[in-house]
């Protein structure tokens, strides 16, 4: 017989399809949403996902090639859009079902690696399984993970947390093996650490972890050999992302100062425990530090709110560390450990673009609720109510992750939803007022930009934002006093400069192409501007130009398929047909949709 014993089969196999049906049921209607936030950046206005050619050229580049720069190299996070891109154009159904996938074999690897890690801590086999499936279940489908899911942009994280518990899982296999087995496992270890890495900075995390697993266990034999596999992750890791094209992230807003970051970690601990034991009011934007601007009862009631929040995560903290020094000799201490070093990168003691983020804890609960299951499992419960309590919880997960994937149905519903669940910071508020501005409900739009400043008095693109309402409302005055004062802002410049351009010309009728150039010589390379200029050049009579202008930007940014297409219209229009159609080709081989999107019925 092919399986004389299918039960261990059974056993291993029915929890994780248990696993994939209810993540697939918590999470079906995501696959009905649209495209929200920086998934505009991310999808639709990267050049560098279009075609399968530019799969090497993607490490060469930070995200956000085409808005605003960002710190983030995550070139296994492009990777996976450029295989939606190919597969699914520009359909966002597809999108969400890699992302779902993705969560979904995180999920698996992590059941995969945390019976593993238990039996390694010295849990009996049964009770490792049991306490492994629970807590992979719980933390599948915890609402709080909805922004790694649902959110196209969030994937980053379940990638990461997938190579990474994959990583992990060969690692401890190889303490078990000899010989060639053992390398080839340590090998799989450190590509699956460096592909980790690669899809998110914080992946970098999991050489960490396993190096406080030898320790924890003494492995001192096996530190040698880890050491070897950490050392050429890093190297590998750094010469891709050191020589990758990158421009610094603008600052907005100065990082809370060092003596104040304890403060901003213990009132994070405070917001995170809420999420986690309940995850009712969930809102992508979170804030934790008391706002010294805005109106004085809105900083009164915040500053008070806060100061009871520094208590509480105080308490917490010390409560952590309490359990901690109580089970200093069982596994509970083990995936504590694990879950603090995880969670350290987030916790507001080093400066990151936010101070509180929904999905920064998808690694850290994984063995946080390792961890709880450690601990519930020596409680003296039947069987039958622990099994009851855990049903319960676990449809209460469901039924909340569920109805959480609802906000994001599309770019209007989650700011709306976004704010009216708290997370009304000047950032929704602008970009909200962007949307209103974009389908020409101008009051709208100015409303929300007044509530910004409100929030953020002088925030340079609220402020940018309102001159293009008053410049769509022709009132000229106001939209050049206030391009005026965004002009002094170095990531606003070219942009107030290329709108000062359509002011002159909205007003007088007078075409301005010194100060396009000007917008598009100013800051670093901004396609939107840049095409910008070349058409006004073409518009303007001077075809010739607008050529030169366009082949002087593809020397650098050989990769856009649209400006390929535009070069290509140009040259036609100028009646070179042959370079015309060379132009049309690279546009082609640039983005595999191009020629089914040039079709018109």
């Amino acid at each position: 017989m092919l399986l004389s014993n299918p039960i261990p089969l059974l056993k291993k196999t029915l929890p994780a399809l248990f696993l994939a049906a209810l993540v697939f049921a918590v999470y079906a209607p995501a696959l009905r949403n649209g495209f929200v936030w920086d998934d505009t950046a991310l999808i639709l206005r990267d050049p560098l996902i279009r075609s399968w050619r530019l799969i090497p050229e993607g490490f060469q580049h930070f995200l956000f090639t085409d808005a605003t720069a960002s710190d983030f190299y995550r070139p296994i996070q492009r990777l996976t859009y450029t295989l939606d891109y190919g597969a699914f154009a520009f359909q966002p159904a597809g999108y969400h079902l890699t992302s779902i996938l993705c969560h979904l074999g995180a999920a698996l690897a992590l059941l995969l690696f945390a019976g593993e890690l238990l039996s390694f801590f010295g849990v009996e086999e049964r009770k490792a399984r049991w306490i492994a499936i629970a807590a992979a279940l719980a933390w599948a489908i915890h609402p709080v993970h909805t922004a790694a899911v649902v959110y196209v942009s969030g994937r980053a994280d379940p990638l990461a947390a997938a190579f990474g518990f994959l990583a992990l899982y060969s690692g401890l296999r190889s303490l078990q093996a000899d010989g060639r087995k053992r390398w080839i496992l340590l090998g799989a270890a450190g590509a699956l650490f460096l592909l980790s890495a690669l899809s998110k900075e914080s992946g970098i995390v999991f050489l960490v972890l396993w190096g406080a697993i030898l320790l924890l266990k003494r492995k001192w034999k096996d530190f040698l050999p880890a050491t070897l596999v950490a050392l050429f992750v890093v190297t590998i890791y750094l010469s891709l992302r050191l020589p990758a094209e990158h421009i610094p992230a603008p600052v907005l807003r100065a990082p809370a100062p060092l003596l104040v970051r304890p403060i901003v970690a213990a009132r994070a601990v405070a917001e995170y425990a809420g999420l986690v034991l309940l995850p009712i009011n969930l809102h992508m934007d979170r804030e934790v530090e008391t706002q010294p601007e805005g109106e004085a009862e809105a900083r009164a009631d915040n500053a008070a709110w806060r100061e009871l929040q520094t208590v509480l995560g105080l308490l917490l903290a010390g409560g952590a560390v309490y359990w901690m020094w109580r089970s200093r000799k069982q596994p509970i201490f083990g995936c504590l450990l694990l879950a603090i070093l995880a969670y350290l990168p987030v916790s507001g003691i080093f400066p990151l673009n936010a101070t509180v983020a929904e999905h920064w804890i998808y690694v850290p609960t994984a063995f946080l609720f390792l961890a709880a299951g450690l601990a519930i499992s020596q409680f003296s419960i039947s069987s039958a109510i622990l099994g009851s309590v855990l049903a319960v919880w676990l449809v209460f997960l469901g039924v909340r992750t569920c109805i959480r994937t609802f906000d994001w149905k599309d770019q209007r519903t989650f700011l709306e939803r976004t704010i009216a669940s708290g997370g009304n910071s000047a950032r929704m508020l602008i970009n909200l007022a962007g949307l209103e501005l974009s389908e020409g409900k101008l009051d709208a739009a100015k409303k929300n930009l007044a509530l910004a400043l409100r929030e953020e008095p002088n925030q340079p693109l609220a402020i940018i934002n309102l001159a293009s309402v008053a410049l769509r409302q022709n009132d000229f005055a106001a939209a050049r006093g206030l391009l005026n004062q965004a002009a002094k802002t170095p990531l606003l410049e070219a942009r107030a400069y290329e709108l000062l351009a359509l002011l002159e010309h909205k007003e007088k009728g007078h075409i301005d192409l010194l100060r396009f150039r000007l917008a598009a010589r100013t800051g670093p390379p901004n396609w939107s501007i840049e095409k910008r200029y070349v058409e006004v050049l073409d518009q303007s009579g001077d075809t010739t130009a607008a050529i030169a202008e366009l082949k002087s930007c593809l020397a650098t940014q050989w990769y856009r398929a649209e400006s390929w297409q535009l070069l290509s219209e140009l040259l036609t229009k100028a009646g070179r047909t042959a370079e015309a159609a060379e132009a049309k080709a690279r546009a082609e081989a640039y983005d595999v949709h191009l020629k089914q999107r040039s079709v018109v019925p």
